[in-house]
């Protein structure tokens, strides 16, 4: 006889502490999940430090049975994703999805998330979203034999089985493309003479000394850039300061530019090293000895791979090429050093501006994730 399953909503530290471990538990065994710090799980969390819960109304469900914790979920009332798409006003959204392989524990976890959002006014469940689409986006059906890349997803391969059993459908899909240095560096250098032959081109480094000038043009550019992008919301200040702060240290001027046009900005760039090579030797923790190897692994050793995180360029400038020269830039600078290549994603499956220069530069797709919807 199967024991019973009780969902709950959280309340109080104790059972967010148990939601945050319950993947590290779960996952244990995985070879290709990188577990995150858990003090970053914390603050990411933390109603007092994500600035997500100034516009969010956010809900976290423990699954138990016996007394223990067999999966998670959380929904989210995203009412600025109703002001940026008033047409899609009644979607709400779920994530952090964690489950045992079973099927009843998935239909109770999605079913008490729905019942939530219900009760918030929405009419549809989307998701994975963790939290925003500004964040890690979507459950990974394709490419399995891999580590994820760091803010991309890794969940085990029955895990969509388990969202389509619960009634979920597939919205969108977002891909993940890899650009070895090796491969592409040839055909990008070729394909950067002739747009940069003009002069009216010039790709320079982020200024780490003028920082906060620099991080608002990325903003105001990201904002504009992807305004028409399925999904996008565009960041609140103290978002991108949140973000900011976490991977400025990461943050490489070899791998990080803006591209001006006649002297003006007009996109940028950023890449860096797939810090997740470092977080895995760590195991979720910076004491006693996790902060050692991730520093020994970022500034000794060395990462293999880089990770493009984001990228845009003004409409009035697209078209000229500077994309491809900027991604020209990265692989270009990366010679002579440990990296092998870059992860350039999300991505989505139909933005056919960008999904066709990265074919043409033989970059080659590794990941594909999946955004579902349910009616509630």
């Amino acid at each position: 006889m199967t024991s019973e399953i009780q969902v709950r909503a959280c309340a109080g530290a104790g059972d967010t502490e148990a939601f945050i471990r319950f993947p590290y538990r779960l996952h244990r065994a995985e070879p290709h999940w990188v577990p995150p710090l858990l003090l970053e799980r914390r603050d990411f969390l933390d109603p007092l430090k994500n600035p997500l819960y100034e516009y969010a109304k956010v809900q976290t469900f423990l699954a138990l049975r016996d007394g223990e914790v067999v999966g998670t979920i959380a929904a989210v009332r995203n009412d600025r994703y109703g002001q940026f798409h008033p047409e899609e006003a009644h979607v709400g959204f779920f994530g952090l999805f964690e489950c045992v392989p079973d099927q009843a524990v998935a239909s109770a976890l999605t079913g008490a998330a729905c019942a939530w959002l219900r009760a918030e006014g929405r009419t549809v469940a989307r998701g994975p979203v963790n939290l925003t689409t500004n964040d890690i986006v979507g459950l990974l059906v394709d490419g399995f034999d891999a580590d994820n890349a760091i803010m991309m997803p890794y969940n085990p391969a029955y895990y969509g089985g388990l969202l389509e059993g619960a009634g979920f459908a597939k919205a969108k899909d977002v891909h993940a493309y890899y650009m070895a240095k090796a491969e592409c560096a040839d055909r990008l250098t070729a394909v950067a003479n002739r747009l940069d032959r003009g002069g009216l081109v010039r790709i320079r480094p982020i200024d780490l000394k003028r920082w906060n000038e620099e991080l608002e043009f990325v903003r105001d550019t990201y904002n504009v850039a992807w305004a028409d992008n399925w999904g996008f919301v565009p960041w609140t200040d103290r978002e991108l300061e949140f973000i900011a702060k976490e991977l400025k240290p990461l943050v490489d001027p070899r791998y990080a530019f803006v591209g001006e046009v006649g002297g003006v900005p007009a996109g940028f760039i950023v890449s860096i090293p797939d810090a997740n090579e470092a977080l895995k030797l760590a195991r979720g923790r910076l004491l006693p000895f996790g902060l050692l190897r991730i520093l020994w692994k970022l500034k000794v050793t060395g990462c293999s791979n880089l990770r493009t995180l984001i990228m845009g360029v003004l409409p009035q400038y697209r078209r000229r090429g500077l994309d491809l020269l900027m991604i020209h830039h990265t692989i270009k600078n990366a010679a002579g050093t440990p990296y092998q290549g870059a992860e350039v994603g999300w991505i989505l499956e139909d933005n056919q501006a960008l999904l066709g220069p990265l074919h043409h530069m033989g970059a080659r797709r590794t990941k594909t994730y999946r955004v579902y919807d349910r009616p509630c």
